[in-house]
């Protein structure tokens, strides 16, 4: 019997030629990453999330309502140091690897929405990386945001799936929807922001009858929130508690918020006025109006939205808008893709070849965008935490591979602020003890008998006593 060779067409080969070029402009920009180093969030992260019992961890991430700092990060940590030990390029190989899949979740999703391909595979391109996003894919502190992102479009896609053709999620579909919403509250508490993604999505393209299992599931994922919310800003374990996320309900924190980051997304080196920030946002939402647009209307959705938890607290990062980014990404595709028919009415036939002009074209020029800011700003920030960090573990493990148990260390002077207890952390990491004693002088001095005493000077520690050759 001769086998029917299958022909490849234009439209099959552009799929994974397409995917191939996202990718590889992916890791243009991140490959460097693999090379850094921990820094010192990630030695609090690991020590927080190495140090719980291993059945505490696990029970923050089922009652997700108790406080627990973002118990799926915890299990994150854990889980690669147990099998990696001190090493991040274990960490780092797996945030990446989270992050390819985002890509992939941020196609389906704008696919599922755009209902073209043109759309969503333009929408990734430009999703793919951000100069100001770049502790996303850097900093594996930032992992949380990463996990979250990656439950709440799961969810999403798993929605969207069913409700884009008219019928409602099934059981199964709905628990899954359910237990992604549960891992992403657990990541970030940016996850709240899924309950307003979907009934979104049902005011804009449905018309959802009021019993409907879609509705019914909606409403569970809002009554979810309210204890999550309170376990969030009130007791003793509440992020609330921290002046770094203690909200204030202002106009004038909010304008100036959304003037930050705005500011990091047209990569300016100031931040935006709270009016013009104002005048952007609301001229994005009068252009999907004005357009009769219902997937620009989801994309201001998601641009607007995705930033509810922190639209009242100081601002932070832009990786923070890692969440909501895929609706810029959305909203700059619709609109080229539209510009692009409106071109090729007459000549549709042109339509697959301009497609690919303007997705080369973005490319280079967006590219050409985050290489200007980032060698305009070489951002030692983000390299001088894990070389501090490194040069510790380094010069640690030289002068001794081992300490005893209990053993009490005091650093006269150390590479590190007096605000943090880095050393401590990398110290009990590094030696997997837990109950090593590390003091500073920097932060009290302490004057009891202690069995190895460190100095630093000029980048490098030196250890006082006992001297190295007692030692060996």
């Amino acid at each position: 019997m001769q086998l029917k060779r299958r022909r490849l067409t234009p439209g099959g080969l552009l799929y994974p030629l397409t995917a191939a070029i996202v990718l590889a402009y992916f890791l243009f920009f991140t490959w460097k990453s693999l090379f850094l180093y921990f820094d010192q969030d990630d030695m609090y992260n690991l020590y927080m999330g190495w140090s719980k019992p291993v059945g505490g961890v696990a029970g923050a991430n089922l009652f997700f309502w108790n406080g627990f700092f973002r118990p799926l990060g915890a299990i994150f940590y854990r889980a690669i140091f147990a099998v990696a030990g001190f090493d991040p390029l274990p960490f780092h190989i797996a945030a990446l690897t989270i992050g390819v899949f985002n890509m992939g979740l941020c196609f389906r999703v704008t696919r599922m929405v755009s209902e073209s391909a043109r759309t969503a595979a333009l929408a990734t391109l430009i999703f793919a990386f951000h100069t100001r996003l770049m502790e996303v894919w850097f900093r594996t502190a930032v992992i949380y945001d990463v996990l979250c992102f990656t439950f709440v479009y799961l969810a999403a896609g798993l929605y969207i799936a069913a409700r884009r053709e008219g019928r409602d999620p099934s059981f199964g579909r709905c628990a899954a929807v359910l237990a992604c919403f549960i891992f992403a509250l657990d990541a970030k508490e940016m996850a709240v922001c899924l309950p307003l993604f979907l009934a979104a999505y049902e005011l804009i393209f449905n018309r959802p009858k009021p019993r409907s299992r879609a509705v019914v599931l909606i409403g569970i994922l809002c009554l979810m929130v309210i204890p999550y919310a309170a376990g969030k800003l009130h007791g003793p374990d509440a992020i609330a508690n921290n002046p770094a996320y203690a909200p204030e309900f202002s106009y004038a924190r909010f304008a100036a918020t959304w003037g930050v980051y705005l500011g990091h997304l047209l990569a300016l080196d100031t931040d935006v006025k709270g009016w013009v920030s104002m005048t952007i946002l609301g001229t994005l939402l009068a252009g999907a109006l004005a357009a009769r647009s219902r997937k620009l209307l989801f994309a201001w959705v998601v641009i607007f939205f995705g930033m509810l938890p922190v639209w009242f607290v100081p601002a932070r990062g832009a990786f923070v808008m890692y969440l909501s980014y895929p609706g810029w990404a959305l909203y700059a595709a619709v609109a080229l893709v539209s510009l692009q028919d409106l071109a090729t009415r007459a000549r549709p036939e042109y339509r697959t070849a301009l497609a690919c002009v303007v997705f080369a074209l973005v490319g280079w020029r967006y590219g050409k965008f985050n290489l200007h800011d980032q060698r305009a700003d070489p951002r030692h920030w983000l390299y001088d935490g894990p070389k501090a960090v490194r040069a510790m573990a380094a010069q640690m493990l030289r002068m001794n591979q081992d300490f005893p148990p209990h053993a009490r260390i005091l650093f006269q002077d150390d590479g590190f602020t007096t605000e943090e207890w880095t050393p401590m952390f990398i110290l009990r990491l590094l030696y997997e003890d837990r109950d090593l004693t590390v003091n500073r002088d920097k932060i009290a001095p302490d004057r009891t008998r202690h069995d190895y005493v460190f100095t630093y000077e000029n980048g490098r520690y030196r250890q006082v006593s006992p001297p190295l050759a007692a030692v060996r």
